[in-house]
């Protein structure tokens, strides 16, 4: 580890996540990795699902389904968003799936022998084929010689509009059995879909952040990541004194001032300033701006260099600090860059570290 700041990842936590929506044996699990497993890199994210019996994997892109197979990742990986018309012959090649952008992509593209799940638009109006094209679509993968493998779509709302998610489950019902084809996998609910949306019609579903212990609904899940440092610096400020870039607080006297080495280059944003951390054994303010490499916080009683700070984890819930930025957590965990060190823990004890830049 090259700076006293990283990312703590709990991988008996990981496994425990994966038992709780593991516990329905009619559904098969999609573990989703994209986003480089959402911050804790994918393909040890994957190598942990894959000891405990996962076998499908889904990313968001061509270079992320690579990434997995360049990493010893052998079993089902689904491309969930867009893949150049150019590049089936590398979905075949590395075996992967694609997923129907639109009528126009099935149209252009040489599918042949190219494992596909065809996309159903229900409501969420990203990408996908319309219910009303569905027919159609599947008729020119069969003409293409396309390998279908699944039939899917995603909830818009499923963290918080239960009556909409429910119309779009009817409809992909619906749209699914008038077209009267026997897919491998059907699904349609990743973690909230999965929570919120009674289903008994779908034989897969698509779990990413609830693996990592997230999800709008109250559940025993545990969390996976934290992000911790330790302070580099402390000192007492007289009255009047200003912190950081733009001198924005004025010390009142009271109280130290910790620096640690954290700032918005490792994916924490400026707007944390003024937002609570953990320090041992109370909780500091950030305090003065949050600059690119280094913040500074405000306790009320003295800690020693290399006190460990956390920034969120037991004592910082990650929605609630997300809630507080106006943002939602995946976006906290994505952001956390690669200069920060991953340490891995299993059986209760840190077993491995990786530097994702070496």
């Amino acid at each position: 580890m090259y700076r006293n700041s990283y990312v703590e990842v709990d991988l008996d936590n990981l496994k425990e996540n994966l038992r709780y929506f593991s516990s329905d044996p009619s559904k098969t699990m999609i573990g989703v990795v994209k986003a480089n497993g959402y911050g804790i890199i994918d393909y040890i994210e994957a190598k942990t699902l894959k000891e405990e019996g996962v076998d499908h994997f889904a990313v968001s892109s061509l270079d992320e389904a690579i990434h997995l197979r360049k990493h010893g990742i052998d079993g089902s990986i689904l491309i969930l968003g867009q893949v150049p018309d150019e590049s089936m012959d590398l979905i075949r090649e590395y075996d992967l799936s694609i997923v129907t952008l639109s009528v126009p992509f099935v149209e252009r593209c040489d599918l042949k022998d190219v494992k596909v799940h065809l996309k159903l638009n229900t409501g969420m109006n990203r990408i996908g084929v319309k219910t009303s094209e569905a027919k159609k679509c599947l008729d020119l993968l069969i003409e293409k010689g396309a390998l279908i493998e699944g039939i899917m779509s995603h909830f818009s709302s499923a963290d918080d509009d239960i009556a909409y998610s429910r119309m779009q489950y009817e409809r992909f019902k619906e749209c699914v059995r008038s077209l009267d084809y026997d897919f491998p996998l059907v699904h349609m609910a990743a973690t909230d879909g999965a929570l919120a949306v009674e289903d008994d019609f779908c034989n897969a579903h698509r779990i990413g952040l609830g693996l990592l212990g997230l999800s709008a609904y109250k559940t025993p899940l545990k969390p996976v990541i934290s992000l911790y440092s330790h302070v580099s610096m402390v000192k007492q400020l007289e009255e009047g004194e200003t912190v950081s870039y733009g001198r924005h607080y004025t010390s009142d006297g009271n109280g130290y001032i910790l620096t640690i080495p954290l700032g918005y280059a490792d994916g924490f944003y400026r707007a944390n300033t003024g937002k609570k951390v953990w320090c041992e054994d109370e909780y500091g303010t950030i305090v003065g701006s949050v600059c690119m490499d280094q913040l500074m916080i405000l306790c009320e009683h003295h800690h020693p260099e290399g006190a460990k700070v956390e920034l969120f984890g037991e004592h910082i819930d990650v929605n609630e600090r997300a809630k507080q930025l106006g943002t939602i957590s995946y976006e906290l965990y994505t952001s956390l860059s690669d200069r920060l060190t991953r340490k891995y823990v299993r059986n209760g004890k840190i077993f491995m570290s990786i530097d994702p830049r070496f």
